[in-house]
């Protein structure tokens, strides 16, 4: 049986993981400088930590989230990749069943077929190019957890850094509001994403014709790699049968 994953789109799916990761421990190390700026004007701080440990603070939070989003969004890319090949496949053998089936009525091409199996594997056609809404909206099908990661650390930062401006307050004022304020932030924001991330997985993400044809292509070159490992296998029986023969 052929590969799920097939090693020709692992440089693909290695760089989409190394991306998403940089991108992440990126947004991550910004409130980490931060949230490290401000700590040093406490000379407790200074006093109880040297630079070492405060490199610490600042680099294993971007590590970790670096390292999460990159497992995460490989495992992700990973499943893709076999839910796409298997489709392919799948495809190919219900195409191959039509024809045989409509041979005797009707001349059916199987660029057709296989354009039809495209249209019915739960996605929604985008006439010409693809609209910024249509992009979001399939980036937040596949990254929720970064949406939320980028919405909810750069709002609780920018949250805490209003309430530092107030004098008035002490900063157990300033920390009560912050968490409160960014909960509510991020409540909402994981109530958006997710919602709309059900509403793409019930109705299917956005594809443009190019995409569509990309696909047919790849459906195509799946029935000749098995065409011809199927000539390969008959060819061996053959031989094998053969030499059994002569024996």
């Amino acid at each position: 049986m052929a590969s799920l994953t097939p090693q020709e789109r692992s440089a693909e799916v290695v760089d989409q993981a190394f991306s998403d990761g940089m991108v992440t421990g990126g947004m991550v190390l910004a409130p980490a400088l931060g949230a490290l700026y401000l700590a040093m004007k406490n000379p407790k701080f200074r006093k109880l930590t040297n630079w070492q440990s405060r490199t610490a603070l600042v680099i294993m939070p971007s590590l970790f989230a670096f390292a999460f989003v990159a497992e995460d969004k490989m495992v992700h890319r990973m499943r893709e990749v076999a839910d796409e090949t298997e489709h392919s496949i799948r495809s190919v053998e219900w195409a191959e069943q039509q024809r045989v089936v409509r041979r005797s009525t009707q001349d059916v091409k199987l660029h057709d077929l296989y354009r039809e199996a495209v249209l019915n594997s739960n996605v929604r056609l985008v006439e010409g190019e693809m609209t910024p809404f249509h992009k979001t909206a399939n980036y937040v099908q596949s990254n929720p957890f970064k949406i939320i990661v980028g919405v909810g650390v750069p709002s609780v930062a920018l949250i805490f850094w209003g309430r530092t401006t107030k004098e008035h307050l002490s900063m157990q004022l300033k920390i009560l509001h912050t968490r409160v304020l960014g909960q509510f932030t991020i409540i909402c924001t994981l109530l958006g994403v997710m919602g709309l991330k059900e509403v793409m997985d019930r109705q299917g993400r956005y594809i443009t014709e190019e995409e569509v044809e990309t696909r047919v292509a790849q459906m195509e070159n799946t029935r000749r790699k098995l065409l011809a490992r199927l000539d390969e296998q008959v060819e061996s029986r053959s031989h094998l049968r053969h030499a059994n023969d002569d024996n």
